[in-house]
Protein backbone atom coordinates (compact mmCIF):
# COMPACT_ATOMS: atom_id res chain seq x y z
CA UNK A 1 0.00 0.00 0.00
CA UNK A 2 1.49 3.48 -0.84
CA UNK A 3 -1.09 6.78 -0.62
CA UNK A 4 -0.92 10.43 -0.22
CA UNK A 5 -4.15 12.53 1.70
CA UNK A 6 -4.73 15.07 2.93
CA UNK A 7 -4.23 16.02 6.57
CA UNK A 8 -7.12 17.72 7.86
CA UNK A 9 -9.66 15.38 6.68
CA UNK A 10 -7.40 12.26 7.74
CA UNK A 11 -7.04 13.95 11.42
CA UNK A 12 -11.40 13.94 11.40
CA UNK A 13 -11.59 10.90 10.96
CA UNK A 14 -8.87 9.09 12.80
CA UNK A 15 -10.25 11.18 15.92
CA UNK A 16 -13.79 9.98 15.22
CA UNK A 17 -12.47 6.25 15.16
CA UNK A 18 -10.29 6.69 17.91
CA UNK A 19 -12.88 7.60 20.12
CA UNK A 20 -14.45 3.75 19.87
CA UNK A 21 -11.24 2.28 20.43
CA UNK A 22 -11.08 0.43 24.34
CA UNK A 23 -8.32 1.27 26.39
CA UNK A 24 -8.65 -2.13 27.65
CA UNK A 25 -8.50 -5.29 25.88
CA UNK A 26 -7.49 -8.87 26.11
CA UNK A 27 -7.31 -8.78 22.02
CA UNK A 28 -4.40 -6.38 21.16
CA UNK A 29 -6.54 -6.17 17.22
CA UNK A 30 -8.73 -3.96 18.55
CA UNK A 31 -6.02 -1.07 19.84
CA UNK A 32 -5.80 -0.77 16.12
CA UNK A 33 -7.17 0.93 13.31
CA UNK A 34 -7.63 -0.50 9.91
CA UNK A 35 -6.50 1.60 6.94
CA UNK A 36 -7.08 0.01 3.66
CA UNK A 37 -5.91 1.42 0.18
CA UNK A 38 -9.34 0.76 -2.22
CA UNK A 39 -8.88 1.16 -6.55
CA UNK A 40 -10.65 2.13 -8.61
CA UNK A 41 -11.51 5.27 -11.12
CA UNK A 42 -11.85 7.25 -7.49
CA UNK A 43 -8.98 5.87 -5.35
CA UNK A 44 -9.99 6.23 -1.40
CA UNK A 45 -8.76 5.35 1.58
CA UNK A 46 -10.83 2.99 3.75
CA UNK A 47 -10.96 3.79 7.60
CA UNK A 48 -12.03 1.19 10.32
CA UNK A 49 -12.26 0.48 13.97
CA UNK A 50 -14.24 -1.68 16.84
CA UNK A 51 -14.36 -2.51 19.80
CA UNK A 52 -16.17 -5.56 18.89
CA UNK A 53 -19.80 -3.85 20.19
CA UNK A 54 -19.49 -0.50 18.34
CA UNK A 55 -18.00 0.14 15.03
CA UNK A 56 -17.24 2.47 12.31
CA UNK A 57 -16.10 2.54 8.64
CA UNK A 58 -15.11 5.91 6.68
CA UNK A 59 -14.17 6.33 3.03
CA UNK A 60 -12.15 9.14 2.46
CA UNK A 61 -10.65 10.51 -0.91
CA UNK A 62 -7.00 9.47 -1.59
CA UNK A 63 -4.29 9.37 -4.11
CA UNK A 64 -3.73 5.78 -4.21
CA UNK A 65 -0.19 4.49 -5.87
CA UNK A 66 -0.53 1.10 -4.86
CA UNK A 67 -3.35 -0.80 -2.86
CA UNK A 68 -3.34 -2.73 0.23
CA UNK A 69 -4.64 -3.06 3.81
CA UNK A 70 -2.88 -3.38 7.53
CA UNK A 71 -3.50 -2.30 11.07
CA UNK A 72 -1.58 0.23 12.70
CA UNK A 73 -2.33 1.84 16.47
CA UNK A 74 -5.09 4.17 16.78
CA UNK A 75 -4.00 5.66 19.74
CA UNK A 76 -0.16 6.64 18.27
CA UNK A 77 -1.26 7.28 14.50
CA UNK A 78 -3.91 9.46 16.14
CA UNK A 79 -1.24 11.49 17.86
CA UNK A 80 1.18 11.30 15.27
CA UNK A 81 -1.05 12.76 12.42
CA UNK A 82 -2.42 15.56 14.50
CA UNK A 83 1.13 16.90 15.06
CA UNK A 84 2.16 17.15 11.21
CA UNK A 85 2.27 19.90 9.47
CA UNK A 86 -0.81 20.89 7.31
CA UNK A 87 0.49 18.85 3.92
CA UNK A 88 -0.23 16.17 1.88
CA UNK A 89 0.66 12.96 3.85
CA UNK A 90 2.42 9.98 2.52
CA UNK A 91 1.55 6.23 3.97
CA UNK A 92 4.01 3.58 2.30
CA UNK A 93 3.08 -0.16 3.86
CA UNK A 94 5.94 -2.15 3.22
CA UNK A 95 5.32 -6.05 5.34
CA UNK A 96 3.97 -5.41 8.16
CA UNK A 97 4.99 -1.49 9.19
CA UNK A 98 3.98 1.64 7.39
CA UNK A 99 5.99 4.52 7.04
CA UNK A 100 4.20 8.13 7.34
CA UNK A 101 6.12 11.00 5.65
CA UNK A 102 4.74 14.58 5.82
CA UNK A 103 7.33 17.54 4.61
CA UNK A 104 10.26 16.52 6.47
CA UNK A 105 8.94 14.39 9.41
CA UNK A 106 9.11 10.33 8.73
CA UNK A 107 7.80 7.93 11.34
CA UNK A 108 7.70 4.76 11.01
CA UNK A 109 4.88 2.46 12.92
CA UNK A 110 4.57 -1.64 13.63
CA UNK A 111 1.38 -2.95 12.43
CA UNK A 112 -1.06 -6.04 12.46
CA UNK A 113 -2.53 -7.37 8.99
CA UNK A 114 -5.80 -7.06 8.13
CA UNK A 115 -6.63 -10.39 8.59
CA UNK A 116 -6.44 -10.41 12.10
CA UNK A 117 -8.93 -7.62 12.31
CA UNK A 118 -12.46 -8.43 13.16
CA UNK A 119 -15.26 -8.57 10.49
CA UNK A 120 -17.87 -5.61 10.65
CA UNK A 121 -21.81 -6.30 10.35
CA UNK A 122 -22.92 -7.55 6.57
CA UNK A 123 -26.06 -4.60 6.62
CA UNK A 124 -27.83 -3.80 3.61
CA UNK A 125 -28.69 -0.18 3.64
CA UNK A 126 -31.56 -0.88 0.92
CA UNK A 127 -34.63 0.08 2.15
CA UNK A 128 -33.30 1.97 5.47
CA UNK A 129 -35.37 4.64 7.01
CA UNK A 130 -34.06 7.93 6.45
CA UNK A 131 -34.33 11.34 9.12
CA UNK A 132 -32.48 14.29 8.84
CA UNK A 133 -29.28 15.09 10.35
CA UNK A 134 -30.99 18.15 12.39
CA UNK A 135 -33.89 16.13 13.77
CA UNK A 136 -31.62 13.15 15.32
CA UNK A 137 -29.10 15.96 16.70
CA UNK A 138 -32.51 17.45 18.26
CA UNK A 139 -33.42 14.21 19.72
CA UNK A 140 -29.94 13.05 20.88
CA UNK A 141 -29.09 16.30 22.57
CA UNK A 142 -32.40 16.84 24.91
CA UNK A 143 -32.27 13.32 25.89
CA UNK A 144 -29.11 10.90 26.05
CA UNK A 145 -27.26 12.75 29.03
CA UNK A 146 -29.59 11.17 31.82
CA UNK A 147 -28.33 8.00 30.80
CA UNK A 148 -27.35 5.44 33.94
CA UNK A 149 -23.41 4.78 34.34
CA UNK A 150 -21.46 2.00 34.90
CA UNK A 151 -22.80 0.94 38.29
CA UNK A 152 -26.66 1.31 37.19
CA UNK A 153 -28.44 -1.77 35.62
CA UNK A 154 -27.28 -2.67 32.07
CA UNK A 155 -30.72 -1.55 30.63
CA UNK A 156 -30.87 2.17 31.88
CA UNK A 157 -27.05 2.32 30.38
CA UNK A 158 -28.65 2.93 26.90
CA UNK A 159 -31.16 5.58 25.42
CA UNK A 160 -34.56 4.28 24.27
CA UNK A 161 -35.99 5.46 20.49
CA UNK A 162 -39.42 4.74 20.08
CA UNK A 163 -39.88 4.92 16.33
CA UNK A 164 -43.78 5.68 15.61
CA UNK A 165 -45.96 6.49 12.80
CA UNK A 166 -45.61 10.17 13.20
CA UNK A 167 -43.34 10.68 16.07
CA UNK A 168 -39.80 9.77 16.74
CA UNK A 169 -38.89 9.95 21.02
CA UNK A 170 -35.65 9.44 22.52
CA UNK A 171 -35.90 8.62 26.02
CA UNK A 172 -33.27 8.02 29.08
CA UNK A 173 -32.98 7.63 32.68
CA UNK A 174 -30.90 6.20 35.32
CA UNK A 175 -33.64 5.83 37.45
CA UNK A 176 -33.23 9.20 39.26
CA UNK A 177 -33.40 11.59 36.64
CA UNK A 178 -35.41 10.96 33.46
CA UNK A 179 -35.43 13.02 29.96
CA UNK A 180 -37.50 12.67 27.26
CA UNK A 181 -37.68 14.43 23.60
CA UNK A 182 -40.37 13.95 20.72
CA UNK A 183 -40.71 15.59 17.80
CA UNK A 184 -43.05 15.39 14.97
CA UNK A 185 -41.45 13.19 11.99
CA UNK A 186 -42.34 10.52 9.82
CA UNK A 187 -40.19 7.77 8.76
CA UNK A 188 -42.92 5.93 6.88
CA UNK A 189 -42.54 2.97 9.12
CA UNK A 190 -45.96 0.56 8.84
CA UNK A 191 -45.43 -0.42 12.65
CA UNK A 192 -44.52 1.45 15.54
CA UNK A 193 -40.83 -0.18 17.12
CA UNK A 194 -38.66 0.90 19.81
CA UNK A 195 -34.84 -0.07 19.88
CA UNK A 196 -32.37 0.73 23.35
CA UNK A 197 -28.67 1.98 21.78
CA UNK A 198 -25.79 3.34 23.91
CA UNK A 199 -25.16 6.68 24.28
CA UNK A 200 -21.60 6.16 22.67
CA UNK A 201 -23.36 5.40 19.55
CA UNK A 202 -25.35 8.20 19.39
CA UNK A 203 -22.47 10.72 20.70
CA UNK A 204 -20.33 8.95 17.89
CA UNK A 205 -23.59 9.61 15.04
CA UNK A 206 -24.13 13.52 16.34
CA UNK A 207 -20.03 14.55 16.11
CA UNK A 208 -20.16 13.08 12.56
CA UNK A 209 -23.51 14.75 11.19
CA UNK A 210 -23.38 17.60 8.94
CA UNK A 211 -25.32 20.65 9.33
CA UNK A 212 -27.90 20.04 6.57
CA UNK A 213 -27.13 15.50 5.54
CA UNK A 214 -29.68 12.94 5.67
CA UNK A 215 -29.18 9.53 8.08
CA UNK A 216 -29.82 6.07 6.68
CA UNK A 217 -30.96 3.64 9.29
CA UNK A 218 -31.14 -0.17 9.24
CA UNK A 219 -32.26 -1.95 12.20
CA UNK A 220 -32.48 -5.68 13.56
CA UNK A 221 -32.81 -7.58 16.80
CA UNK A 222 -29.12 -7.45 17.58
CA UNK A 223 -28.00 -4.17 15.61
CA UNK A 224 -28.30 -0.82 14.38
CA UNK A 225 -26.81 0.26 11.35
CA UNK A 226 -26.05 4.27 10.65
CA UNK A 227 -24.83 6.00 7.06
CA UNK A 228 -23.93 9.62 6.72
CA UNK A 229 -22.45 10.18 3.35
CA UNK A 230 -18.92 8.06 3.51
CA UNK A 231 -19.08 7.28 7.28
CA UNK A 232 -21.51 4.20 8.50
CA UNK A 233 -21.52 3.44 12.44
CA UNK A 234 -23.35 -0.31 13.06
CA UNK A 235 -23.32 -0.65 17.35
CA UNK A 236 -25.03 -3.65 19.22
CA UNK A 237 -28.08 -2.96 20.93
CA UNK A 238 -28.64 -3.25 24.51
CA UNK A 239 -30.98 -5.92 25.25
CA UNK A 240 -33.90 -6.24 27.26
CA UNK A 241 -36.99 -4.35 28.41
CA UNK A 242 -36.71 -0.67 28.89
CA UNK A 243 -38.99 0.57 32.29
CA UNK A 244 -42.52 1.94 31.77
CA UNK A 245 -41.16 5.76 32.09
CA UNK A 246 -44.57 6.81 31.26
CA UNK A 247 -45.64 6.14 34.45
CA UNK A 248 -43.36 8.57 36.33
CA UNK A 249 -44.22 11.19 33.56
CA UNK A 250 -47.56 13.38 35.44
CA UNK A 251 -50.36 13.39 32.99
CA UNK A 252 -51.51 16.36 34.51
CA UNK A 253 -49.90 19.53 36.35
CA UNK A 254 -51.17 23.01 37.63
CA UNK A 255 -47.93 24.23 38.09
CA UNK A 256 -46.11 26.15 35.40
CA UNK A 257 -43.11 28.51 34.86
CA UNK A 258 -42.12 30.66 31.97
CA UNK A 259 -38.79 32.25 31.97
CA UNK A 260 -35.42 33.51 30.91
CA UNK A 261 -33.78 30.49 29.18
CA UNK A 262 -30.00 31.58 28.88
CA UNK A 263 -30.61 33.56 32.80
CA UNK A 264 -31.89 30.04 33.82
CA UNK A 265 -29.04 28.70 32.33
CA UNK A 266 -26.72 31.31 33.76
CA UNK A 267 -27.87 30.72 37.28
CA UNK A 268 -27.51 27.18 37.21
CA UNK A 269 -23.38 27.15 35.84
CA UNK A 270 -22.70 29.71 38.92
CA UNK A 271 -24.56 27.79 41.16
CA UNK A 272 -22.58 24.34 40.17
CA UNK A 273 -19.26 25.49 41.15
CA UNK A 274 -20.44 24.90 44.47
CA UNK A 275 -22.80 21.72 43.82
CA UNK A 276 -21.97 18.26 44.97
CA UNK A 277 -19.82 16.35 42.13
CA UNK A 278 -21.50 13.48 42.51
CA UNK A 279 -25.33 14.76 42.87
CA UNK A 280 -24.73 18.76 41.41
CA UNK A 281 -27.85 19.29 43.40
CA UNK A 282 -29.33 22.77 43.62
CA UNK A 283 -32.52 24.55 45.01
CA UNK A 284 -35.08 26.04 43.61
CA UNK A 285 -37.27 28.44 44.79
CA UNK A 286 -40.50 29.55 43.23
CA UNK A 287 -42.32 32.41 44.98
CA UNK A 288 -44.32 35.80 44.13
CA UNK A 289 -43.17 35.14 40.26
CA UNK A 290 -39.53 34.84 41.44
CA UNK A 291 -37.13 32.30 41.05
CA UNK A 292 -34.27 31.39 43.57
CA UNK A 293 -31.23 29.36 42.78
CA UNK A 294 -29.13 27.96 45.40
CA UNK A 295 -26.72 25.29 46.65
CA UNK A 296 -25.47 24.45 49.96
CA UNK A 297 -22.71 22.18 50.55
CA UNK A 298 -20.55 21.38 53.10
CA UNK A 299 -17.04 22.07 53.00
CA UNK A 300 -17.45 24.02 49.98
CA UNK A 301 -19.73 26.00 50.27
CA UNK A 302 -22.81 27.73 49.47
CA UNK A 303 -24.46 30.43 46.83
CA UNK A 304 -28.03 31.82 45.61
Amino acid sequence: MKISVSKGPLLHVVTAIGGIVPTKSTMPILYNILLEAEEGQDGCLKLAGTDLDLSMSYRMKATIERPGAITIPAKKFGEIVRVLPNSPISIEQTGERIKIVCEKSSIVLPGLPKSDFPAFPEKSFDGALKISNAVMRKLVLHSSYSAGREEDRQILKGVLWEIGKDELSMVSTNGHRLAKMTVKESLGVKDSLSVVIPPKALELVDGLCSEDGQLEVVIDKNHIGIREGDAVIFSRLIEGTYPNYEQVIPLYNSKTVLLDTQKFIDALRRMLILANTLTHRIRLFFKDNQLKVSVSTEEVGEGE
